[in-house]
């Protein structure tokens, strides 16, 4: 039996089963809050809160203490598909690095990767995988959480492609779009005819049940209709599949998309063929991601073992250099020793005598005391140092948005003749709101292209298009994460170092 632990921002959920021939069989399913400001984003925020609380989780449900597979949805976690030549698996993974090295590499300052395989094509020899990136020390982070719960994590995925492959049999020759939303968070997965397509996350910022709510989902709905019309795909969306809703809001949420178009039908996600689980089906959209852990997953590198890798070639470098240390000091020491040999050799007895009198003055040992102890202690000041220097350059990265930001956002706006209104912006989160309008929605799809270029943001997302009562002008919500900002170095001059010298 295997178990799955899902961490969103607000609740850890854990499926407990096995995969089966044609899909899962779950045994059993636990949800438990978590602290506020426990995790964010798939960031551990508070390292021994969550520690505790998933030692709780275990204690209290009782559950087998044996290996566990983490799904987060981060991005700090990730994830990409691509088509490889079929080749062994360490040639695979050599292929990996070396498509990653100028992309996803570039994001990490020590990154680590595995992959999974999920189809082959014999044919044309090709073989289509999905490689995880994340930070070394992201990785062994929670290692060292689930460790001190007195767990031992077998993988960590990514949420988002595990539902994705999951849901890939039940969409089989279907035009479907699935939709996953937790707390805030909305996942879109689309399928044309049973090829997987495109998977975007945005934030939802209307209340389920709401009229506002149907709003921003329907809008989601049009982005990728405006996808697939770039794409020249000509199957017609009309079947929308919704999780992380109660059957009733569901109903009220299918019943508000009629009022605005006859053409959509929403309804209820349902677990895959083949699949069981022992609390009912009911339960299914409110555990897809743990649910989804718990299939066969055809891991040919762990994110965990990568990690292991990268630290086992990192300690070989270092056993070389001690290995080499204690000879290199054999050599300087029998030079020495020859040389000092020499010279007491030449030396009078009388000036041996002043040199040994000199080394066991009491006054001299007390110098070298002294000495000892001003060097510990001014490597202790560094190491405070260092601690300020550091929280000081979080702080000074953290993004803000001020004249430049909205420069820039102007600046993208003005070639494509499109209007850009500033509504809002959490400082905690750094993302704020705009609103883009013009008369051509082809002027926006450029306007929002430009913005994903520009350095200033981590991401961009939208929540697709509506048009004004007048019906003259096209008008998308953006949402912009701003990325931190670069901190200058400063360069030392050589003035400036005889100076601390002195």
């Amino acid at each position: 039996m295997a178990e799955v632990v899902f961490l969103s921002n607000t609740n850890i959920q854990i499926a407990t089963g096995s995969p089966t021939a044609g899909g899962v069989k779950v045994n059993k399913l636990f949800s438990a809050p978590l602290p506020e400001g426990a995790v964010l984003n798939g960031v551990v925020m508070d390292k021994d809160m969550l520690t505790q609380t998933i030692k709780d989780v275990w204690q209290q449900n009782k559950i087998p203490k044996s290996e566990v597979t983490l799904i987060l949805n981060s991005p700090q976690l990730r994830a990409n598909r691509t088509e490889a030549p079929l080749l062994s698996d360490k040639k695979t993974t050599e292929f990996i690095r070396r498509e990653t090295a100028d992309s996803e590499y570039g994001r990490f300052q020590k990154p680590v990767t595995g992959w999974y395989l999920i189809g082959k094509n014999s044919k044309n020899k090709t073989q289509q995988i999905i490689y995880e990136t994340a930070e070394k020390e992201f990785v062994s982070g929670y290692v060292d959480i689930f460790d001190k719960a007195g767990l031992k994590l077998k993988s960590i995925h990514n949420g988002v492609q595990i539902a994705t492959e999951f849901l890939t049999k039940q969409a089989a020759g279907k035009t479907v779009i699935y939709m996953i939303l937790d707390g805030n968070s909305l996942v879109t997965i689309f399928f044309a005819e049973g090829k997987y397509y495109y998977d975007s996350t945005s934030r939802v910022f209307s209340q389920p049940g709401t009229p506002e709510f149907a709003k921003e989902i329907y809008s989601s709905i049009s982005s990728i209709r405006q996808f697939m019309s770039a794409q020249r795909i000509e199957a017609a969306v009309k079947d929308v599949l919704f999780a992380g809703l109660t059957q009733p809001q569901v109903s009220s949420l299918s019943n508000d998309i009629l009022n605005i178009d006859s053409q959509i039908d929403v309804s209820l996600v349902a677990p895959p063929p083949g699949s069981s689980i022992a609390d009912g089906a009911a339960a299914f959209p409110f555990y897809i991601y743990p649910i989804a852990g718990l299939r066969k997953i055809d891991e040919k590198l762990s994110i965990l073992k990568a990690s292991k890798m990268g630290s086992a070639k990192d300690s070989e470098k270092g056993g070389l250099i001690k290995l080499i240390i204690p000879f290199a000091g054999i050599f300087v020491l029998l030079g020495i020793v020859y040389g000092a040999t020499i010279a007491i050799k030449a030396s009078k007895k009388a000036e041996l005598k002043e040199i040994e009198d000199y080394i066991h003055s009491p006054s001299v040992i007390a110098q070298a005391a002294e000495y000892d102890a001003m060097f510990e202690n001014m490597g202790e000041i560094g190491r405070i140092q260092g601690g300020a220097d550091l929280l000081s350059q979080d702080i000074e990265s953290y993004p803000y948005p001020d004249s430049t930001v909205n420069a820039q956002i102007i600046a993208a706006a003005i070639p494509h003749d499109v209007e850009v209104e500033f509504r809002t912006y959490s400082a905690s989160s750094g993302v704020f709101s705009i609103m883009a309008m013009s008369p051509d929605v082809d002027d926006i799809n450029y306007f929002i292209a430009d913005l994903m270029a520009l350095d200033i943001f981590e991401s961009v997302d939208y929540t697709g298009y509506s048009i004004t009562s007048d019906g003259v002008t096209w008008q998308i919500n953006v949402v912009c994460t701003l990325a931190g900002r670069d901190i200058p170095v400063e360069e030392t001059t050589s003035s400036e170092v005889e100076e601390e010298v002195n």
